[in-house]
């Protein structure tokens, strides 16, 4: 029986690139049935994440997801800083009527840093060299969507071009070299929490 994953992230960019990143998850029977983000650019807090968790879970009582991942972004701060509210709270918040687990990922900066661990599929879209980033470590450039934004030059760095970098990435690659999209990768799995850093 096949897995129904319902991703609670920050913004329309991982809305729209976050499903071709697990796209082949498939294989292992496992489903990224929707992402659902804060409407109007609102930020992603625990309260938020409680709403859409249970506008997801409510709306969709002929296909209830089996689990929900809440993925943060942590602008370069400790993972467990960003991510201890959530765990704290969200699971008291929306009560035993909902019974899919949560879980919980992060990404350090944004998932554009994921982007620059596969430089060949990145320089495959940009058509360029991605410049003086780490690609082997790709969670610490610090402020990757900036860098991202530069190398796109006149282009201007949108949620549709994020979607497209993505539909040409490797998965396998950016999980060799990111733990963060690695622990994403687990909790949409199997919810099996990797060690922060």
């Amino acid at each position: 029986m096949g897995k129904n994953v319902v991703v609670i992230a920050s913004g329309e960019t991982e809305r729209r690139s976050l499903p071709h990143l697990v796209a082949h998850l498939q294989a292992e029977d496992i489903a990224l049935v929707e992402v659902r983000i804060p409407p109007g650019g609102k930020a992603l807090n625990v309260e938020m994440a409680e709403k859409l968790l249970k506008a997801s879970w409510f709306e969709r009582i002929a296909a209830r997801p089996d689990k929900f991942v809440v993925l943060a972004d942590t602008d370069g701060r400790a993972p467990d800083d960003v991510l201890r509210p959530f765990r704290e709270q969200l699971p008291g918040r929306i009560g035993r009527e909902i019974s899919a687990r949560v879980q919980f990922a992060w990404a350090r900066w944004h998932l554009e840093a994921w982007y620059f661990a596969d430089v060949a599929g990145l320089r495959g879209y940009i058509e360029r060299a991605p410049g003086s980033v780490d690609a082997s470590k790709p969670d610490e450039i610090q402020n990757p969507k900036l860098h991202l934004k530069h190398l796109l030059g006149e282009r201007a760095y949108t949620a549709v071009i994020s979607e497209e970098i993505a539909k040409g990435l490797n998965p396998q690659t950016i999980g060799d070299r990111s733990p963060s999209f690695r622990g994403f990768l687990e909790a949409v799995r199997n919810g099996r929490l990797m060690a922060q850093d």
